[in-house]
């Protein structure tokens, strides 16, 4: 076999090992069953694959022979958080906006066409909505998208021309019929859209009057964050100054 022939068959086999890794997402164990439906792929094939992907930790077996997601892959997941902010910034900040609010708070960055929710701290309430740290979005849709087009591709639409002076967005529906969420942009240096910041919950609690009490401290929390990540503030503290007028509160 070639040399080429060789690189060819390697990169075969690392495609099969990550197709392998996502089907994870369906269903946290698997039984060998389950995953060769999954993939497609003889069991023969799984056996080699999953003894390799065993052995560098990123996936495990259980008692009863079925297969689970290794600390190997918790671990890449920590490196990837790391590599967007750090947990003591970020985690710090959504604890707050869940005190302040009552509902779930996340953190959330764009990836290619989708958004990722990378940090998120979930609302005490029995009742909330159920984003997971690791969950690809729309990024078209939701309110922490909208803030991510707002902010790059779409600043000449009317609607993006309107987040960029408020700084902030509201949807109802848009992800799930029965969920809601505002969300606020964070920059860094150079005025890069770090990601945005999100508030969501059931859309029976996302009143006009519920939603604008959010809005001045999403806007303080991003405001607070851009500041900390040495990105420029002057955007958010017109929108704050503009949400404290209309709430008619002290502006500090």
């Amino acid at each position: 076999m070639t040399s080429e022939g060789k690189e060819d068959k390697s990169v075969a086999t690392l495609e099969r090992a990550l197709t392998i890794l996502a089907t994870f997402e369906a269903s946290p164990a698997q039984s060998l069953a389950e995953i060769s439906r999954r993939t497609g792929m003889y069991k023969s094939t799984l056996l080699r694959l999953l003894g390799t992907l065993e052995k560098f930790g990123y996936v495990g077996q259980q008692g009863d022979g079925s297969y689970h997601v290794g600390a190997a892959a918790l671990h890449l997941g920590s490196l990837y958080q790391k590599w967007v902010q750090p947990a003591e910034l970020i985690n710090p900040a959504l604890r707050g906006l869940v005190q302040a609010t009552g509902e779930s708070a996340s953190f959330n960055v764009p990836m290619g066409d989708l958004r990722i929710c990378v940090y998120r701290v979930d609302s005490p309430q029995k009742i909330r909505d159920h984003v997971r740290i690791g969950d690809l979005l729309p990024l078209a849709r939701g309110a922490a998208g909208r803030v991510m087009v707002a902010f790059s591709r779409a600043a000449g639409t009317p609607e993006g021309e309107e987040l960029r002076r408020t700084c902030f967005c509201v949807t109802r529906g848009e992800i799930e019929a029965d969920t809601a969420g505002v969300a606020a942009p964070v920059f860094s240096m150079g005025d890069k859209l770090e990601g945005a910041l999100a508030i969501t919950g059931p859309a029976f609690r996302y009143s006009e009057e519920k939603v604008q009490a959010m809005r001045i401290p999403l806007l303080r929390t991003a405001l607070s964050l851009t500041r900390d990540l040495g990105g420029p503030t002057a955007g958010l503290e017109a929108a704050l100054f503009l949400a404290e007028q209309a709430a008619d509160t002290p502006v500090y």
